[in-house]
């Protein structure tokens, strides 16, 4: 990579009091530089900072101090600076410019990383670049730990403003003008863009809150010819464009800053952190710029990762820290939308529990909304199927859906076992790979559940009951479906037992009414076995309440303990102890989604 120095710059650098006018090889610049400490620098120094424009060329601007900002955050200091030269004139910082080194005397002062909100002038703010080498460089490598993200799922993806409860940001972006808060003049830290190609905008807009939390400005651009150099050898040099790469394949989505200073085949880039994580492992690359988009709210390089050079291992407050020539995991997704005609995205999407979820349901989204009508009624059917190491089977999880409008709760309530079981409490799990299969037809298939009838008012303990249960289909006749169920031989004489019908919803409140000690997993495996079983929005579920009670102890239903045994554990000081109402459930799948509930009462001989 050339470092060319524009004529409209070399003016500006020969009246403008450089000391050194000649263009610096890549060759020493990886190597080591030469650095100037935060004591020696003074306001009115002036110096120039370099990142790429156009393409993968490094250009040079022009910066002036105007001072120091000492102990700004938490043992963090900041040069506060003034940019301008080449397109800053009528850009202002631009958004991708994170990590672009500054100097003054031609030594390395630090990374350019943060601005203000709503200012008319070029301001930004410096990290010395010793608070980036201490913190990135000397860091320990450990093991990534699991990030919990609790996600509100009843919510459309419009108005999660908290779907992972990171560490949250005010952007640079318009962000604040939502927010009604246009008068706040903030410090933050320039946004990094997220190149995404292959999703629609519609779903862009959806995810807006998510990305913005991280400071992130999502853009719309194309995937460049990738491919993957883990030689070790890469033109990231101080200045150069960086990606950290989150998708790709026929779906890509990638964050770009810039990179801030080189050591052996370690990089510090972006000045600021992207997740905040600690400890990461995401995938490196070069990137390519096609050119800036000048904006009022805030101006952004347009680009693209180009070849995937090492991984990103540590995210902290004051940067980014990569190494060349190492890899990181990806996981094989496959996504196929069945409808008005058949589309199949394959790609590989990172290994982090905090994006991996919401990226999933985003590419699940696109693929919809790119063969399917937005408005209207559909039927969907949805099938998730999750390869974890160390288990020979897939996890599935399946369901169907109505809906009138694309309001993304089919496509949240799938995805929500996947963060379940990503970001639980048990166990660290590595997924191997991960199928979504959604099928949309045109049609509304739902048929609401009008009545029940029983074939015997009275039972004996031992008995086969028949029950019908009348479905009445959405523009279609009544008809009964039929149910038979067994009475337990050691059923009360004398009692009353009461049959309901009901959809999934209901079912679901009156598991939680009657057993909610059941759904609240004390290992792994009973979260898989709650996973897997949750109530399926077409099974039509007939449920009969016993006269007996029992317990639940840490997940499992004890439901025929002795009367003693049921007053000892009762009054326990134990943990972990609820109450347990039996039943006998049966769950038989229809090809409607089922609405309603009906209920009728039997007593026993």
């Amino acid at each position: 990579m050339k470092l060319k120095i524009p004529l409209f710059l070399y003016f500006s650098m020969l009246f403008g009091g450089f000391s050194i006018l000649m263009p610096f090889s890549s060759t020493s610049l990886i190597a080591g530089e030469e650095i100037m400490n935060i004591d020696e620098v003074q306001p009115g120094m002036r110096g120039y900072g370099k990142t790429v424009f156009i393409g993968d060329r490094i250009s040079l601007f022009n910066i002036e101090v105007l001072g120091i900002l000492r102990n700004w955050d938490a043992k963090s200091n900041m040069i506060l600076i003034k940019v301008s030269g080449g397109p800053l004139e009528k850009t202002g910082v631009i958004a991708g410019m994170s990590g672009s080194p500054v100097y003054i005397n031609n030594r390395l002062v630090g990374a350019l990383a943060y601005g203000w909100t709503f200012t008319k002038e070029a301001i930004a703010g410096v990290i010395p670049i010793n608070e980036m080498r201490n913190s990135l460089l000397h860091a320990p490598a450990q093991e990534v730990p699991i990030q919990p993200a609790p996600i509100d799922w009843e919510l459309p993806p419009s108005v999660h403003d908290d779907i992972a409860k990171g560490p949250r940001v005010t952007s640079l972006a318009p962000q604040n003008i939502m927010e009604n808060d246009t008068n706040a003049i903030r410090l933050t830290p320039i946004l990094s863009p997220l190149v995404i190609s292959g999703i629609d905008n519609r779903v862009l807009q959806g995810m807006q809150s998510l990305f913005g939390n991280y400071g992130l400005y999502p853009i719309q651009g194309g995937s460049y010819a990738s491919h993957t150099n883990l030689s070790g050898k890469a033109d990231l040099v101080p200045g150069a464009s960086v990606a950290a790469v989150l998708i790709k394949g026929d779906l890509s989505a990638a964050v770009v800053g810039t990179v801030t200073y080189v050591e052996g085949n370690h990089i510090l880039a972006f000045g600021h952190p992207f997740l905040h994580t600690g400890n990461t492992n995401l995938p490196m690359a070069s990137a390519y710029v096609y050119t800036i988009l000048s904006s009022q709210s805030n101006s952004v390089k347009m680009a693209s990762p180009v070849g995937i050079v090492g991984r990103i291992s540590q995210d902290r407050k004051p940067g980014i820290a990569g190494i060349l020539g190492e890899s990181s995991r990806m996981i094989p997704c496959h996504v196929e939308v069945q409808g008005s005609q058949k589309l199949t995205y394959s790609f590989e999407i990172v290994d982090n529990n905090v994006l991996m979820p919401s990226l999933i349901l985003m590419a699940a989204q696109s693929a919809v909304l790119s063969t399917e009508r937005k408005l209207g009624e559909k039927s969907v059917h949805i099938k998730l199927s999750m390869q974890v190491q160390g288990h020979e089977e897939p996890i599935v999880v399946e369901n169907v859906f109505y809906e009138l409008d694309q309001s993304w709760l089919p496509l949240t309530h799938i995805i929500q076992p996947l963060s379940m079981i990503m970001n639980n409490q048990f166990q660290k799990v590595r997924l191997n790979h991960i199928d979504l299969k959604i099928e949309v037809s045109d049609t509304r298939r739902t048929a609401y559940i009008e009545a029940i009838k029983v074939d015997k008012k009275h039972v004996k303990p031992g008995d086969t009951l028949q029950v019908d249960v009348c479905l009445k289909p959405f523009t279609g006749e009544s008809f009964y479906q039929t149910v038979m169920m067994k009475i337990p031989e050691d059923t009360l004489p004398g009692s009353t037992l009461n049959i309901t019908a009901c959809d999934a919803t209901y079912g679901q409140a009156l598991n939680m009414g009657r057993a909610a000690g059941r759904y609240l997993p004390v290992d792994f495996h009973q979260l898989l076995h709650y996973v897997e079983n949750m109530e399926k929005n077409n099974n039509l579920t007939v449920r009969i309440l016993l006269p007996k009670r029992g317990l639940t102890y840490k997940g499992e239903g004890f439901p025929s303990l002795p009367s003693s045994m049921l007053s000892i554990m009762s009054f326990s000081n134990q943990s972990g102890i609820g109450p347990l109402m039996d039943e006998v459930i049966s769950r038989v799948p229809t090809s409607y989604m089922l609405l309603g509930n009906q209920s009728i009462s039997i007593s026993v001989k």
